[in-house]
Order: C-alpha cells, then structure tokens, then sequence
C-alpha cells in the first residue's frame, strides 16, 4: 500500500511539471532548452528531458532538432481554439475593444485573474503601437501593480486580495506599490470609484486604466483597460478616458448578462 500510494504521488507530481513545462512557454520565451526549463521548475535536467520527451509524443512541445530547444506543439493549438470558442468574455468583449480602442486611441485589453497575476485575452493595438508597453494576448504581468489586476482585485474576495498580499512585491515602475496596506487602501477607493488607474506602477511612462467586467451573478470575471503614453493620457484627458473605460466594462457585463438570459431561455443565437 505504501509503494502504490508513493507511486500516485510521483504520477501527480509529473503531470503537475509537465503542466508547468506548458505554462512556461511565453510570447517573450516561445523557445527554451531542457537546461532552461530544468532551471525554470528547479527539477534535475533528466527530469525535465524526460517530461519534454512525453509531451512531444503527444504533439504537446515541438523539439528543434537543429537547437534541441523546444516550442509549443499543434496539439496545444487545437486545445486553444477550443477554450477560445468557449469564452463568452471574448465573444462578447472584443466588438466593445474596437470602439474603445478607436474612440481613445489607446491600445485596450481583455484581461482574467490567475493565480498572483493577470492573463491578457485580447488585446486591440492603436495606430500608433509603443514597444515599450508590455502588453500582449497571452502575457501574463502581476496583479497588485497594473490596472487590470487592481481592478479585479478590488472586486474579489478577502481572501483572495490575502492571498496577493501575502506574497513579496517586486518593484517594476517609479510609482509601484509594495506595501501590501497601501495596496489594500487603494483597492478600497478601487471598488468604492469603479475603476482602477495604475500611474507608472509597472512601467516607467505608461499609464493603465482599468474597469471590472461582471457576471451574471455579479462577480467579478475580468477587466477591461487601456495603456497609454503618459504624453498622451494626462490631466487634461485622463476623465474622460475613465469614463470611457467605465462604460466599455459595464457594457461588456451587460452583453455577458444578456447572452446568459438567453441562453436560459432557449434563444441564443
């Protein structure tokens, strides 16, 4: 019983890695070596190497035969266009990211909680796109310092905002919060306003303006926002463009609502 249980344990803690192999692939890493990713889990370099083996068989990772660096695999784009079908969030958000993305020229983004930092769903570039803004579909960035992730955070549980505050803050931008207090002062004023503004919190000369996206059951599922040079967001605009973001959040709420009341009734189309 002792070796079957001790068995099960090794099966959890392979998938778990393997899943945390998957999870380490970015935009700004698409390819890493067995010694990269051994070093990325802290798991021996066989271990790794063995895992990647697993997961190429099944079309997981790639392998470059010319590098030996690996890539996310064809299977893992067939798993994707499957959850994108299945988000409503998107479906429902990106016709609103257009508008919003036109009528501020700002770049607009889609954004969900996942552990201690923010996804980006979606995101719809300005004419005038910055490099230096580190936002694109799939980055993952840190809750407690952008205005997406303040935005949600403000609207989740207490022990959800705990958990955030429980983990070190790294300094990112000028103006990043790290003290988890201040943070939770803010989140207040977050959730008494509607909106969360990140003043060069994450990055030097950017500025974030974020809204809640609600359910059905009016709890909070995402954020919508806006980034921008502070050239272009500043005291002269910077209310209006609240306003602006406000309205893209509860409107995006109320097409998830919407859909779901027709859905219940049989009239989803």
């Amino acid at each position: 019983m002792i070796w079957m249980a001790s068995q099960g344990k090794q099966r959890i803690s392979s998938v778990e890695n393997a899943l945390k192999i998957l999870k380490s692939f970015s935009m700004d890493e698409p390819e890493l070596g067995v010694s990269e990713i051994a070093e990325k889990l802290n798991i021996g370099k066989s271990t790794a190497h063995r895992l990647l083996t697993s997961l190429a068989s099944e079309g997981f990772v790639y392998k470059d035969i010319n590098t030996n660096h690996y890539s996310l695999g064809a299977s893992i784009l067939t798993l994707t266009s499957i959850v994108s079908s299945q988000l409503k969030i998107l479906n429902e958000a990106t016709p609103v990211l257009n508008v919003l993305t036109e009528e501020t020229g700002e770049n607009s983004h889609i954004s969900i909680l996942e552990g201690t930092e923010i996804i980006y769903l979606q995101k719809i570039e300005c004419t005038y796109p910055s490099k230096k803004e580190y936002t694109h579909i799939g980055r993952r960035n840190p809750v407690y310092c952008t205005s997406p992730g303040q935005a949600i955070l403000a609207f989740e549980d207490e022990e959800v905002i705990e958990k955030i505050c429980s983990q070190p803050f790294k300094k990112y931008g000028p103006n990043t919060i790290t003290s988890p207090e201040q943070l939770k002062e803010k989140l207040l004023k977050i959730k008494k306003e509607g909106y969360a503004v990140c003043n060069q919190e994450f990055q030097k000369g950017i500025i974030g303006i974020g809204a809640p996206i609600f359910n059905e059951h009016n709890k909070v599922v995402a954020a919508v926002n806006i980034t921008g040079s502070t050239k272009r967001i500043n005291s002269i605009n910077i209310k209006q463009l609240i306003k602006k973001v406000v309205n893209a959040g509860e409107r995006i709420s109320e097409l998830i609502k919407q859909r779901k009341t027709k859905q219940l009734f049989g009239n989803d189309d």
